[in-house]
């Protein structure tokens, strides 16, 4: 992730603002767990008049913050100052234009595989309900009958249960989710993932993809 932020700011003198001599820029930021918080210091030399060989320094310290998302991971971020010019509004009053550029790795969602166990068992008591379907209580027959009944649901519930396990089991995937940003692509999001375009068509609408919109990507086997 990288955004471009640009920052103005007119900054008003106590005195008249004849030239200016020299102008510099430095930063300084806090990072915290919802935002950043910065600050910008202009200083340099100006003169008062336009035939004094006299400069006055000046120094000003100009505040910002800047909201973090959770998707991102703090410790990556970087931040730059990619511009810096400066103009004279009236006699007074000093505009610094700032542009600045905010960059982090995003942190990547996963969709947990179900646990085994818990499936199992939930596939198995589904799979009773339907061999009870199929094999409702007979009333009352011979008791020869009802064993040979019994052992016949015993080895018919048994291969069902196991077929309809190793079938279920076989469903069980792992998936990446990736959250598009103003850099993202279809192929771009292909590349990363190693896809193609017709997988994320099977999981995603992605006729028209917008920042924000988050993708459904299956894991490759490895």
């Amino acid at each position: 992730m990288k955004s471009i932020v640009p920052y103005t700011k007119d900054i008003a003198f106590d005195t008249k603002i004849a030239e200016i001599c020299s102008i510099s820029l430095e930063h300084e930021l806090t990072i915290g767990d919802a935002e950043i918080e910065g600050q910008f210091i202009v200083t340099g030399e100006y003169k008062t008049h336009e035939v004094s060989v006299n400069k006055e320094p000046f120094s000003y310290k100009l505040p910002f913050t800047l909201e973090v998302t959770e998707n991102i991971i703090k410790e990556s971020i970087d931040f730059e100052i990619t511009d810096f010019t400066y103009e004279l509004v009236d006699d007074s009053t000093l505009r610094v234009n700032i542009e600045f550029s905010v960059s982090a790795e995003e942190k990547e969602e996963e969709i947990e595989e179900v646990e085994e166990d818990t499936e199992k068992e939930s596939l198995r008591e589904s799979v009773m309900e339907e061999i009870n379907e199929l094999f409702p209580e007979v009333e009352e027959p011979e008791e020869e009958q009802v064993e040979d009944t019994e052992e016949r649901l015993d080895e018919n519930s048994e291969a069902i249960i196991l077929d309809a396990m190793q079938e279920k089991e076989s469903e069980v995937a792992t998936y990446h989710i990736h959250i598009v940003n103003n850099n993202d692509s279809i192929e771009s999001i292909c590349a990363i993932y190693n896809t193609d375009e017709a997988t994320l068509k099977e999981y995603n609408n992605i006729e028209n993809i917008q920042i924000g919109d988050k993708i459904i990507i299956p894991c490759q086997d490895e």
